[in-house]
């Protein structure tokens, strides 16, 4: 089930439909047999008020009903999977075979890259403005970006490792699984959040980080080939794409950045005040009424395909308004302190990095969102529990 999710799992099929959506029934049967109860209440429990409100407010209801039946579909394996998670007692060595199968689909895909058939491991796409048909790895996902984001969770735990100096096996053998693929698939918002999670990992934690022995030299290595590599990108290809896609950003030409963040924002609070702010326009909605709101709102006259939202925090509230907004903040820091992540170093890097993403991309029926969501809120990482001892936590992750 675990390779089905990572490498096949919307293999064939339409965009934004997953086998382990189609998988549901089996799911439920599953967790029912399981835990002898039903699981559906609580969910139900806070879903069936707001379908209420915007039927009252009005709803295209064919859409309303799929839209509702992928909702519910992507609650039962979350569901699931969290299930599975809490009782699953060799996560270490299924990431393992996971990382080591990536690569080997990674090489794969490196070969294909040369025949004709590339695009079918490879997504095709315009990167930025000025740069067309650059192609990314994806393999058999989506798109590249979303490939990033599910390989994450695999690649921070073995980055933890190395930097924490408690793997067993080669150090650089690990950076080339882990770093290989992310830098092929090359999503800057992954790669930024990843960044962004390590380095405030370390501020929060300098004494015990900062002192794990070899830390110190993994910190001058890595610094020292950044800036090599920074110079001579900049000495001889100063026209490669990455740089043209940074500056893009940083002018505010970036036709992806700004569509997954500030026009994300933007359509999404039109799309909801078309029916109510406080409550959104309904699940399935939006796709109906972002078409009409871009004509309106952007002057755009040519044809449009379908508009989506690509922002789960944006698509929030945009289907649930303010008040769905609050639940979700309000049931994620709930859980950042129920479930105690900042005494966890993974956990810890693992939130900082969804909290960061979600508001650059994904979207709310995202399997692999929940699912880091569930690895963020779970006890399955004590390995990585901080101690006030650090060599305590080198025998912790040692004897794992």
């Amino acid at each position: 089930m675990a390779y089905l999710y990572f490498f096949f799992n919307n293999a064939g099929l339409p965009s934004g439909l997953l086998y382990t959506n189609l998988l549901s029934p089996f799911f439920y049967i599953w967790l029912v047999y399981k835990k002898k109860q039903p699981i559906l209440w609580l969910f139900l429990f806070f879903l069936i008020p707001f379908d209420f409100i915007h039927v009252m407010l009005g709803v295209e209801w064919k859409s309303f009903l799929v839209s509702n039946a992928l909702f519910l579909s992507t609650y039962i394996f979350a569901y699931s999977f969290h299930y599975f998670i809490q009782n699953y007692a060799d996560i270490g060595s299924l990431f393992r075979k996971i990382l080591l199968a990536n690569f080997s689909f990674t090489i794969i895909a490196c070969l294909v890259y040369f025949t004709p058939y590339k695009e079918t491991l490879w997504y095709l796409n315009k990167f930025t403005e000025s740069v067309e048909g650059f192609y990314r790895l994806s393999l058999l996902t989506f798109e590249a970006s979303y490939y990033s984001f599910i390989f994450a969770p695999i690649a921070i735990y073995y980055l933890l490792k190395i930097l924490l100096r408690m793997n067993k096996t080669s150090s650089m053998g690990l950076l080339v699984l882990v770093c290989v693929p992310l830098l092929l698939s090359l999503s800057l918002g992954v790669l930024g959040a990843l960044i962004i999670s390590f380095f405030l990992l370390y501020l929060f934690h300098f004494k015990k980080i900062f002192y794990k022995k070899g830390f110190f030299s993994w910190l001058v290595l890595g610094l020292f080939v950044f800036v090599n590599v920074f110079i001579v990108l900049i000495v001889f290809f100063p026209d490669n794409v990455l740089f043209i896609r940074l500056m893009n950003i940083y002018n505010g030409i970036d036709t992806s950045t700004r569509g997954r963040t500030t026009e994300s924002f933007g359509i999404a609070w039109k799309v909801a005040s078309e029916k109510s702010i406080w409550f959104g326009s309904g699940l399935g909605q939006v796709k109906i009424l972002a078409y009409d709101v871009v004509k309106k709102y952007y002057n755009y006259w040519g044809s449009l395909e379908v508009v989506r939202i690509p922002n789960s925090i944006a698509e929030t509230l945009a289907i649930f308004g303010v008040f769905g907004l609050i639940l979700r903040f309000g049931l994620i820091f709930y859980l950042f302190f129920k479930t105690k992540v900042f005494n966890n170093y993974y956990r810890t890097v693992l939130f900082t990095f969804v909290f960061i993403y979600q508001f650059t991309g994904s979207y709310i029926t995202s399997h692999v969102e929940y699912v880091i969501w569930i690895l963020v809120f779970s006890s399955a990482f004590k390995n990585f529990d901080i101690t006030k001892s650090p060599n305590q936590d080198s025998q912790q992750m040692l004897s794992e």
